[in-house]
This record gives structure tokens, C-alpha cells and sequence, in this order.
């Protein structure tokens, strides 16, 4: 699993895992990226490490995670988009970053040969996902109010449409996508969204636990000032 990120002048991969890879295995995979990297003459670091667990892993080469300083979006790319669109996909890369947002890409591989044949909740979507793409817009509370919400407007109205022109009935990460999500259910639960609002229905038949696009979400309407009022036979 590798992330990576870009901007107008820098690239990052940070990190790349391999569970179960020796770190000199890993330097021999990277290596023809290396090696065009040299032929290009760009100038870059590189740290491998080995680690005895995922968690010494993390805590050693993820930085400290800041908590809202950002507004989220998203969308998965299947491998076929990569494979016979890429052209089109590095131009919304672009486009997202020369206006004001930023790119982060996370590449896996969860399909079913890999994964195996697993029945669980997991939006299908994933299984032929090759990148996880995180759009993020800057978000700071001294900044003027209306600059917030336009940043926001930009997300759900002119970046995430962008990706979605690429992968029609697509998907994404419901922890990292956009509140403001049209088609919610599709896009965060695919088909799996009857059979989990079924569960929701039979464990939590009046709705008390509640979040923006969860399942079931739909049965409350949000009043302007942050109420919740049943939105059961149009009644609020």
C-alpha cells in the first residue's frame, strides 16, 4: 500500500507498506521508479525501515495528524480507469490542483484475488479499486466564513463531478469522502445499502444513533438550526 501526493512542484510517496516484505525487497521493487527517476535527473530522499509490527510502522513514519485543518472529498479509481483513461485522469489531477485542492492518492489492491472470497459490508466498489483518491480543500477557522463554504461548494460542485465523469456509478470512501455527497447511499454502500439499512431497521428500529449519510440518515431532515424532525409521511 503506498500514499502519495503531489502539488505543483513536489511529488511525495509517504509511506509505502509492504507487510511482510524485507526492506531490501522493497528497495528492489522500487527500484525501476528509482532508476527513471535518475534518468530524469530529478533530485529525490529516500528512507526505507524495517519495522516488527504495523503499529511501530505507523506511529515511526506517519506524521502527527491534524484534525480540522481540512475538508474532505473523494472518489476510488478502478484499475481499468487507470489502464485505458489515464490521460484524462492525470488532467482532473491537475485541474484539482491548480484551483486550490489537493490530490492525495492511496494505492492498494483489496480485489478478490487477493482479498478472497469475503462477505462483509465493504462497498464492492473496492475490489477493483487501484487508487483511493482524498481531495482536500484548506479549512481554518480565522479564515472568512463565505471562503469556507466556497471552498466547500468547489469540492461537491467542480472537483468531486470530475472524478465521477471518469467512473460513472462509482464510489468512495464513505470515512473520507464529501458530507455533502449527492446519491450517498450508491456511492458510500453500493448495493450493499438495502441489506444494511434491513440490519439498522432491526437493531435500531427508532432511529436513535444518528450521522450525516450513515444508513438510514434519510428517515431525519436537519433544521437549520441543527435539529433533527422525523421525515417519516412528510411529517417534521
Amino acid at each position: 500500500m503506498s500514499v502519495w501526493y503531489f502539488t505543483n512542484t513536489s511529488f511525495t510517496i509517504s509511506p509505502l507498506t509492504g507487510p511482510g516484505v524485507p526492506a531490501a525487497e522493497l528497495e528492489r521493487l522500487m527500484s525501476p521508479f528509482l532508476n527513471k527517476l535518475e534518468q530524469l535527473g530529478i533530485k529525490y530522499n529516500l528512507v526505507v525501515r524495517q519495522f516488527s509490527s504495523f503499529l511501530e510502522q505507523f506511529t515511526g513514519m506517519q506524521p502527527p495528524l491534524e484534525v480540522g485543518i481540512l475538508q474532505l472529498g473523494g472518489r476510488l479509481i478502478p484499475r481499468s480507469v487507470v489502464k485505458e483513461s489515464n490521460d484524462a485522469l492525470t488532467s482532473v489531477c491537475r485541474y484539482i490542483n491548480e484551483h486550490g485542492g489537493q490530490f492525495i492518492g492511496v494505492g492498494l489492491n483489496v480485489s478478490g484475488a487477493v482479498a478472497g472470497n469475503v462477505y462483509n459490508s465493504v462497498n464492492p466498489a473496492w475490489r477493483e479499486t487501484l487508487i483511493d483518491t482524498v481531495i482536500t480543500t484548506p479549512w481554518s477557522f480565522t479564515a472568512p466564513w463565505e471562503e469556507m463554504i466556497a471552498n466547500q461548494r468547489r469540492m461537491t460542485y467542480d472537483f468531486i463531478p470530475r472524478l465521477a465523469a471518469l467512473t460513472p456509478n462509482g464510489a468512495c470512501y464513505l470515512n473520507e469522502g464529501d458530507f455533502l455527497q449527492p446519491d450517498f447511499k450508491n456511492v458510500f454502500y453500493g448495493k450493499n445499502y438495502d441489506r444494511l439499512l434491513s440490519i439498522k431497521e432491526k437493531y435500531d428500529p427508532n432511529h436513535i444513533f444518528y450521522a450525516t449519510t450513515a444508513v438510514g440518515s434519510d428517515y431525519w431532515v436537519q433544521q437549520a438550526d441543527g435539529r433533527l424532525c422525523k421525515a417519516v409521511g412528510g411529517l417534521h
